[in-house]
């Protein structure tokens, strides 16, 4: 991936959410409530990447039929009411407009066994129930499947895949 950017007109900051010990436990107490996410400090910094961003590029596994634990901690403290999204009456409306996203994704099960036993649930959720929720409409994946199975030559193909594709970004 950093590879195909080298050279193009975009500015890229690489955030490894185990690098930075990111902590993705959502605590709520008397003194800590959900609707005080958006002021929250500790995530100030990551709401700022956000918010200065164009695309994002996600990359991670499909694990247990969803995003790593890490991943899901970090778009539920980051990604809050009054930041990412907001109500109007019933409805949410999407504050993340104009920016786009490419989710690249791993999985050991074929995707034609992952759409029909869960109706590829592990998509919906990041398509719909996040990404678009918070008013991200320009979105496109590439997934890589059977990967426990498959051959270093194929796991290349795919890195040059991946590589073609971000020069063209």
């Amino acid at each position: 991936m950093q590879k195909g950017l080298q050279g193009t007109n975009h500015s890229v900051t690489l955030l490894d959410l185990y690098k930075e010990a990111f902590n993705p436990v959502l605590t709520f107490n008397e003194d800590k409530r959900r609707r005080d996410l958006v002021y929250e400090e500790e995530t100030e910094k990551y709401r700022k990447l956000v918010k200065e961003a164009d695309s994002f590029i996600f990359i991670y596994p499909i694990w247990w039929w969803g995003m790593p634990a890490i991943l899901k901690g970090f778009i539920d403290r980051v990604f809050v009411a009054g930041f990412a999204y907001r109500y109007e009456g019933v409805m949410p409306k999407g504050l993340l407009t104009g920016k786009t996203a490419w989710v690249i994704n791993t999985l050991d099960s074929p995707l034609w066994y992952v759409a029909l036993l869960y109706r590829s649930a592990d998509w919906v959720i990041m398509k719909k129930g996040i990404l678009q929720f918070c008013g991200i409409r320009q979105i496109k994946r590439s997934a890589f499947q059977s990967v426990k199975t498959s051959k270093a030559a194929k796991r290349e193909k795919w890195l040059l895949e991946i590589q073609e594709k971000a020069k063209n970004l």
